[in-house]
């Protein structure tokens, strides 16, 4: 009797084995994943939380100091209340001076990624809507900038504003206002303080690198204020 031949089965693994092994070493990583983030501490949740977000949105990473000026799609820059050794003994000097003067509410001292900043809420500086400093805010920068003035650190002056657009004579945006703020506080620490003008830079960014989300009047004070940011000498 004929006898029929057995099809040849292809070589290697059939196809649905393929799937199946993707499925059973995705599970493994899934659980894997698990199983770290049950024994993490809350702030390398909070790291992987703010990573799966930049992935997610695909900002460019709170990590580099973007943030990612989309609708209300913001990344919010990454603060830290830890303060390095580099900064140690500036830090120290300021609290002290802000404790003396009683103003250190409306003042936060934080690192991030590029180095240490000093931000002023806006209530001190500035009348809403305007770009000229007030005359305590004179007082107070005077002595800020004098510690400031013995310290060796490059200094970049940032303006920042909340969400509430603007639009006068005087300041079309936004952008205007932040930058013509910073650039204010520039010229006094120049002129006024004598920190050498090399060390010194001014931005604007507007609404666009919020410390908070815009969805209080709380966390839009936060949001207008003037940073002093001291550069790390690793930048």
């Amino acid at each position: 009797m004929y006898k029929k031949k057995e099809k040849e089965q292809p070589a290697g693994s059939p196809a649905w084995m393929t799937t199946y092994s993707d499925l059973v070493t995705q599970l493994l990583c899934f659980f894997v994943l698990m199983f770290a983030l049950s024994s993490v501490n809350e702030a390398k949740y909070e790291q992987v939380a703010r990573s799966l977000r930049t992935a997610l949105t695909g900002g460019a990473g709170i990590l580099d100091g973007g943030i990612n000026p989309v609708g209300e799609q913001l990344l919010f820059t990454e603060i830290s209340t830890y303060i390095t050794d580099e900064f140690r003994a500036v830090y120290e000097e300021i609290e002290a001076m802000l404790e003396e003067e009683g103003v250190g509410a409306a003042v936060e001292i934080y690192s991030e990624q590029r180095g240490m900043v000093i931000s002023f809420k806006e209530k001190i500086f500035f009348k809403i809507g305007s770009a000229d400093l007030l005359p305590e805010a004179r007082n107070l920068l005077m002595r800020v900038g004098k510690i400031l003035a013995s310290d060796e650190h490059d200094i970049r002056v940032e303006g920042h504003t909340c969400d509430i657009p603007i639009r006068n004579a005087a300041f079309p945006s936004n952008w205007e206002l932040s930058t013509s703020r910073a650039t204010n506080v520039t010229r006094f620490l120049i002129d006024d303080v004598g920190i050498e003008p090399g060390r010194l830079g001014a931005t604007g960014y507007a609404e666009f690198r919020p410390i908070a989300p815009n969805n209080s009047e709380e966390n839009r004070v936060r949001n207008r204020r003037v940073d002093l940011l001291l550069l790390s000498s690793n930048i």
